[in-house]
């Protein structure tokens, strides 16, 4: 008997390419893009994002930095485990110290964005309604965060990724 993985779980290392997840974080943060500009015009948005807005652009900094660090040799059992599985501190902790700062101009903005998103979605606050006082982060902060992360990601994984500046970074 050997201590091989089932089929089904080495084809998914396999298809589960730093590349891959460099594509689907880009759909993720376009689409937060998209619902922040398009549900973001109405009232009730005037001074924070629509939910799913902030829901998709976390989603996409999450699968931008596990590309990152899938690039770096890390296993999905490793990507998916409780020290990181969808904590981004932990990911974007590991891909610092793997090197991200030599392709990322971190600022201050950036970590305000990763822990107020963080915050937010304590016990899946962005996907389930939890009552009582929430601060949401400016979608000022959580945009430029998402965009160019993967800005910086992408090519170094083999992906296109979006042609936005941002002039106050």
């Amino acid at each position: 008997m050997t201590n091989q993985a089932p089929a089904s779980q080495s084809n998914d290392e396999d298809r589960t390419t730093p590349t891959g997840l460099a594509r689907y974080a880009y759909e993720y943060i376009q689409a937060a893009r998209l619902v922040d500009k398009e549900l973001g015009k109405h009232h009730l948005h005037d001074f924070s994002s629509p939910i799913p807005a902030y829901f998709l652009a976390l989603h996409g900094v999450e699968l931008t930095l596990k590309a990152y660090l899938r690039h770096h040799g890390f296993t999905l059992n490793e990507l998916s485990s409780k020290k990181y599985g969808h904590n981004i501190h932990k990911c974007y902790q590991k891909a610092i110290d793997l090197g991200l700062l030599s392709l990322f101009k971190e600022n201050e903005k950036d970590l305000s964005a990763i822990e107020l998103l963080m915050r937010i979605n304590q016990n899946m606050g962005l996907r389930y309604i939890q009552t009582g006082y929430k601060t949401y982060p400016a979608w000022a902060i959580v945009e430029p965060l998402a965009v160019r992360l993967h800005q910086a990601i992408a090519p170094h994984v083999g992906y296109k990724s979006f042609d936005t500046h941002f002039d106050e970074y």
